[in-house]
Formats: structure tokens, C-alpha cells, sequence
């Protein structure tokens, strides 16, 4: 990396060590920036046994960081002396496992962990040095980890330390830190490394497929009870490795309290399972986005998968509120503390864990942590078949439950055990669906349509998956990718046969619901639905969005407004829920209030292509038409092809007295009309502001006979406000049946 120097800060007087990095060693400024953000990071880490990054700069060409003086040796040189006593070495890890769980519970990877990064002062205690710096420095593009560390000259003595996830090429997360620290141990505790090839190739093979010999097979005196934690440290499963660095101080330390009697190496997964006395009441959960830690890509969306349905089984509780997948998945590699995450989603606790799957068993391993006081209140793996993994879920969720003393309902406590199997290739269709259904765009529709329709291929009685193109057809319908015939029965189709299967299904319910609302014209009965969708499952953040759409079609502006608060309490950090909250302000004609709250939706997403469409809409409404254009205009760069932004833009010229653009929108929507849907109730809107008020009511009749989903707010949307005088128009509204005029 460069030289260390000892260096006096004379405006602080103060010894620190000064790090002159390598020239050329951060080769251009994108290096430069990843490599000051991971010292940033590391210099807000306040812990006694991490050394301190005070400063980093550059001057002269030459780029430096300015470190935490410490006074001491390191474990390395220790170690050349000889082994340790076993006491003393279990002392060492515990205070090395203290720093990795801090450095783990912000983000922070080692990745570089050995005696060499470990300092030791005259008065024992432990620092550890160079967090996540090794990586930057290698290079992010390295695309195997093995090559790299030969080619860069690491040498056999950082080789040694590496997991084996790593040397395969695989990203270095926490489970990588603890292996290195197992291999710290057992050098420390037996005075050579596990494995001691001196040829690189000859040392990774081992490291990949030879089981080192036992700690009590080269040093007898060391209890089995000490090497079975260092044992398990060394797996080269990452997921059979403890679960987390916390566990393994704990262990550590309760072994060197009770000596040789210690309990067995099972206590490493127990010893965390305890809620710490006096632990604050949790009545609001949030699951972040579990970690995929089988080092294939494409487990991503499994592991996606498994923190969705983890949601899902919780927010059945009524007792429990779960925050939504779309808040938490703005969470995904995020490098924030739990605390401060807890804060801004608003919730007593945070469940966080790790998914891998091997082959066809899946396990997870699941920490639940009490954010109040940064308090781990349990830590469990749960393991199972693929096939099983709806039942391992339920598991998880139920403990979690207990861990958090609320009290389950038989009904609930029937839900999460009654989990069925389920064909691994259907889940993965499910789950895969999930994620493009989420994304919104045209194209993810239909890509998420596609992957329920396999999964219904592959197992006709798997009900998310009915539940699920349900929903694709609901939204293909809604954001007018397909007609109203096209789409909306299709949803009905399939949410219906998931009630058939499963009368309880919340979800079904909902999607049913909503077809019901947008195609039916029929709220009464859509009301009912969602209705008992609450009662099967209060935690569903999408009914109370949904719900809300029918309220405000019926002009119950405040009951709606609530709604919507109900949802966003589940969901604080989704664009859509902030936005669609300010739906029935519009249809209240209250702009400027409307305006306030899409704001906060462009705060959360920025190219949040609906917030800029619906600003545009309600600046319009209050004569601001500069506005209205710029944002429409945004919107149409988002969307280039979507035909309400066309429309709107035609629209909003047509108000600024620009016929000929207006003309030119309506003349490309008619076109385009040839060859896709586009809704007369858009057309009629361009004819309105066009001052034709003969031919805007054609087009309504013609959206009233295509069954325009937008009809139902016919009635309260205030720019047909010139109609409503009209007996044609009265009379459609009358049809339609949910407000008159």
C-alpha cells in the first residue's frame, strides 16, 4: 500500500500514523472517490478496538490518510514468539469479533483480516487496522480473487487468510471476515496456520478442499470446547459459520469463564437467542433485504424472494406492524446502522439475515435486533428443503413472534404453520414475477405476467401465483398497456380461482377488488373485498392503496386521505403510496396541498415517471401551464411512448392557446391508436381543452363502451368541470354509478 510513518500533529499535539499510499496506486478519480468514501465510512466507527481514520488527502501528487496512533506490537509478532495460552487467545478474539460486529453492523467489511491488521497494546488491548481498505486497493474489477492476490503480490501470507468463498471469485461479505478470524485463532492458539503450503496453487486447493487438522490433535491441552468455535469459524460453507461476529465474542467469552467445561459450539448460534432483560416492548418490524450469500448471482432474486415472503407471513400478525417490501428494498446493500434505519422507517426493530441455497436445501439465518439500543434480541437459523421453504418462513416468522411476546390468534397461528410445499421452479417464477411487477414499466409487466403464468404452469395450485398474474393483468389494464376487455377479466379470472383454492387469501381478495373498482364499476362489492382482505390480513400494505382509489372515485376525500395515511405507515418510503395519497386532493379540487405531497414522492425517486405526470395535472388545474408543461415534458423523457403524457402535453398546449401542438398530439394519438390501445377518456380530456365539447363527449361515450377504467372518476375530475351542465354528460355519470353530477 505505501509507507507508515510516525507523524506529530502540531496544531492537535498529537503522534499519529501517517499512510503515504503508493503512487499511481488509486489510478484514477473514481478510485480516489470509492476510496475516500470507505475511509469516510470507517472514520465515523467509534469503537476501542478499531484504530481511528482522522483525515484523508492528497498533496503533491501524493495521496495519504492519517490514522489513530497506536503503541504496540502486532499479533503477528506476537505469535512468532510462540503460541499462546488458550485464555488469552480466546481474549484476542473476543476483542477482534467485538470490532468486526461493529465494522459489520454499518457495512463494513474487513476483508483483510490477519495478525499483521491486528495491533496489541501494552495493556492488552486489541486494534484493528485497515478496515475494507484492502479491496479498494486491489481493484473492484478484479474478477478472480485468487489471481488478483497473485498477481498483486499479496503473496501466500494474505492468501492464507482468505475464505474460500473469495478465492472463488465470489464477493467478500461478513461471513468471509469471520473466517479469516478463524484462521487468526487457530494460528494463534496452535502456532502455525490450518494449512501451510507454501505454493499459491498448492494452498488454495487446500483452502478449498482439505480439512485443516484439529486444534486438539496438534495442541492437546486446548479444550474441544474452544477448538469446536474455531472449527466452526473455519467452514468453508459461509452458511454454516456462526451467525454473526457478536456470537462468536460471546461464545468466546463464556468459554473463557467457564474453562473447559464451556458448553459446545452450538452455544455460538445460541448464545445471542436470549432477549436481553428489560428489552423494550416491539410492536413495529421492518425485514431488510436479506443477504445472498451462496456467491451466485442469480440467487438474488431467491434471496429477494425469501425477504418477501418473511414480510408477508409477519404482516399477518395482527399485533405487529411490518413495514412494506418497498421501503426496506431501498435498503438493499445499504451501509447505514440498524438504528438510524429503524428511525427512518419508523420501527422498534429490524430483522436482517442471510439466504443460501445449496443444491435443494435452502437455509437462513435470521437476526432480530431491538432498535432503541442496538439490542440483539435473536439470532436462529432455519433450515429446510427447497420445496419447504414457505414452511421455514413460518418458522422464522413465529419466532420471531415469540421473541417479541405477542400474543398470536389461533387463525394466525393456523396461517403460519399451515405453509404447503411448494415446486421450487413455481417459487422461482413467483418471486421472479414479483420483482418486475414491482418495476412498473410496460415492459416488466408483461415480463412478470409472463413468469406467474410458468409458475401456474408448472403447479395449478400454487395461489400466489394466481394472486400474482392477477395482479399483472390489474396493472397491464390500469397503466393501459392492454385494453379494459383485455385486461381486466383476465384479472378476475385468476383471482377468483386463487379464492377458490384459498377462501383466506388476503391477497386474492384484494386483487379481485381492484378489478371489480376498474372494470365492474361496482364499489359496493369492491368495498366488501377489500374489507375482508383487512380482516384476513391488516399488515397488506396494497389493499389500504387500492382502497383508497374507491373512496376517492366516491368523492369521500377525507375517509380516502386516511386511508392512504394507513398504507403509508406500512410503506413511509414508497414513491407510489406518497403519491397516490394525493389522489383524491386533486378530485377536491386542493392543488396546491396536492402539489406539497407528490414533492415528497420526487424526493424519494427523482425519475419517478407517474409524480411528474401528476404535478403536471394538478399545476394545469391552478393556471400554472409553465409548469404543468416542464413537468409533463419530464415525464415524457421518462416515457417517451406513454400515451397520457402525449395527451396531457397536448392538452396543456391547447390551454396555453398553441392549437397547432395540440393538433399535432391529437393527430399522433390517433395514429398511434391504429396500432395499440389508447383510452378515449384521454382523447376526450384533448377534446375538452380544444373547446369541443360535441366531440369530447363522443369520446366518452366511446370510453364508456370500451369500459375505460378511468371512469369511475368521471364525476369529480375537475377538468371536465365545462360538462358537467351537460345532459349527455349527466346521463354518464348516472351509467356509471359512483357520484353524480
Amino acid at each position: 500500500m505505501g509507507v507508515v510513518y510516525r507523524a506529530r500533529d502540531e496544531r492537535l499535539e498529537r503522534d499519529v500514523a501517517l499512510k503515504v499510499l503508493t503512487p499511481g496506486l488509486l489510478r484514477d478519480p473514481g478510485a480516489r472517490r470509492r476510496f475516500r468514501n470507505e475511509a469516510l465510512a470507517l472514520s465515523h466507527v467509534s469503537h476501542p478496538s478499531i484504530t481511528t481514520v482522522l483525515d484523508f488527502d492528497e498533496a503533491e501528487g501524493y495521496d495519504f490518510l492519517v490514522m489513530e496512533y497506536v503503541a504496540g506490537v502486532t499479533l503477528a509478532q506476537r505469535i512468532g514468539d510462540g503460541a499462546l495460552a488458550p485464555p488469552e487467545a480466546a481474549e484476542i478474539g473476543a476483542q477482534i469479533a467485538d470490532a468486526l460486529d461493529e465494522a459489520h453492523e454499518r457495512g463494513i467489511v474487513h476483508r483483510d483480516l490477519k495478525p499483521g491488521n491486528i495491533l496489541l497494546t501494552a495493556k492488552g488491548r486489541v486494534k484493528v487496522v485497515d478496515f475494507g481498505i484492502a479491496r479498494r486497493l486491489e481493484g473492484e474489477e478484479a474478477a478472480n480473487a485468487t489471481l488478483t492476490a497473485t498477481s498483486s503480490g499479496l503473496g501466500i501470507g494474505t492468501l492464507a487468510y482468505m475464505a474460500p468463498e473469495q478465492l472463488l471469485g465470489r464477493p467478500a461479505g461478513f461471513a468471509a471476515d469471520l473466517y479469516a478470524l478463524g484462521v487468526t485463532l487457530y494460528e494463534t492458539l496452535a502456532g502455525r496456520r490450518p494449512y501451510e503450503r507454501t505454493l499459491a496453487t498448492a494452498l488454495v486447493d487446500e483452502i478449498l478442499h482439505r480439512t485443516p487438522p484439529s486444534l486438539t490433535a496438534v495442541r492437546p491441552e486446548i479444550a474441544a470446547s474452544l477448538a469446536g468455535v474455531v472449527a466452526s469459524l473455519l467452514e468453508k460453507d459461509p452458511g454454516r459459520r456462526p451467525t454473526s461476529a457478536r456470537a462468536v465474542a460471546e461464545a468466546l467469552r463464556a468459554w473463557n469463564a467457564a474453562g473447559a467445561g464451556a458448553p459446545p459450539v452450538d452455544a455460538i448460534v445460541t448464545a445471542a437467542s436470549s432477549p436481553a432483560p428489560g428489552a423494550a416492548t416491539v410492536r413495529s418490524i421492518a425485514v431488510l433485504p436479506f443477504e445472498n450469500v451462496s456467491g451466485e448471482s442469480a440467487d438474488e432474486f431467491f434471496a429477494d424472494g425469501m425477504t418477501d415472503e418473511l414480510i408477508s407471513s409477519l404482516a399477518q400478525i395482527r399485533a405487529l406492524r411490518v413495514i412494506s417490501r418497498t421501503s426496506v428494498m431501498r435498503y438493499k446493500g445499504a451501509r447505514q446502522a440498524l438504528p438510524e434505519i429503524a428511525r427512518a422507517l419508523g420501527v422498534d426493530a429490524v430483522v436482517e439475515g442471510t439466504v443460501l441455497r445449496s443444491g435443494d436445501r435452502v437455509r437462513i439465518l435470521v437476526r432480530l435486533i431491538e432498535a432503541t439500543r442496538d439490542q440483539l434480541l435473536l439470532s436462529k437459523r432455519f433450515e429446510g428443503a427447497v420445496r419447504d421453504v414457505l414452511v421455514v418462513q413460518g418458522e422464522a416468522a413465529q419466532a420471531i413472534a415469540q421473541e417479541v411476546r405477542v400474543t398470536l390468534s389461533p387463525s394466525e397461528q393456523a396461517k403460519l404453520s399451515r405453509a404447503r410445499p411448494v415446486l421450487p421452479e413455481a417459487y422461482e417464477h413467483v418471486i421472479r414475477g414479483r420483482h418486475f411487477w414491482n418495476r412498473r414499466t410496460e415492459e416488466d409487466l408483461k415480463k412478470a405476467a409472463s413468469h406467474f403464468q410458468a409458475a401456474i404452469d408448472a403447479d395449478p395450485t400454487y395461489v400466489l401465483a394466481h394472486v400474482g398474474l392477477a395482479d399483472a393483468y390489474n396493472l397491464l389494464g390500469f397503466y393501459v398497456v392492454l385494453s379494459p376487455g383485455d385486461s381486466f377479466p383476465r384479472a378476475k379470472t385468476a383471482a377468483s380461482r386463487a379464492l377458490e383454492m384459498d377462501p383466506g387469501s388476503a391477497e386474492a381478495h384484494t386483487s379481485l377488488a381492484y378489478a371489480v373498482h376498474y372494470y365492474d364499476w361496482n364499489p359496493g362489492e369492491s368495498q366488501r373485498l377489500f374489507q375482508r382482505s383487512l380482516e384476513l390480513n391488516p399488515g397488506y400494505a396494497l389493499t389500504y392503496l387500492w382502497l383508497a382509489n374507491v373512496e376517492a372515485a366516491l368523492g369521500q376525500t377525507e375517509k380516502a386521505v386516511q386511508t392512504f395515511e394507513k398504507g403509508l405507515a406500512l410503506d413511509p418510503l414508497s414513491s407510489m403510496q406518497n403519491m397516490a395519497r394525493t389522489f383524491p386532493l386533486f378530485f377536491a379540487d386542493r392543488y396546491e396541498e396536492s402539489i406539497r405531497g407528490i414533492r415528497k414522492a420526487l424526493e424519494l425517486d427523482e425519475n419517478y415517471f407517474p409524480a411528474h405526470l401528476w404535478i403536471g395535472l394538478n399545476a394545469e388545474m391552478l393556471g400554472d401551464l409553465d409548469l404543468a408543461l416542464k413537468s409533463v415534458e419530464r415525464a415524457v423523457t421518462l416515457s417517451p411512448n406513454s400515451p397520457a403524457a402525449r395527451a396531457d402535453i397536448a392538452r396543456i398546449q391547447a390551454r396555453r392557446g398553441n392549437l397547432v401542438a395540440a393538433a399535432e398530439g391529437a393527430t399522433w394519438l390517433e395514429a398511434e391508436s391504429k396500432r395499440r390501445y389508447i383510452p378515449s377518456y384521454g382523447l376526450a380530456l384533448l377534446a375538452e381543452a380544444m373547446s369541443d365539447p360535441a366531440r369530447a363527449l363522443d369520446y366518452l361515450d366511446r370510453a364508456l363502451a370500451e369500459r375505460s377504467h378511468w371512469m369511475v372518476y368521471l364525476a369529480c375530475d375537475p377538468r371536465f368541470k365545462s360538462l358537467r351542465r351537460e345532459p349527455r354528460f349527466v346521463d354518464l355519470c348516472r351509467k356509471i354509478g359512483y357520484l353524480q353530477v
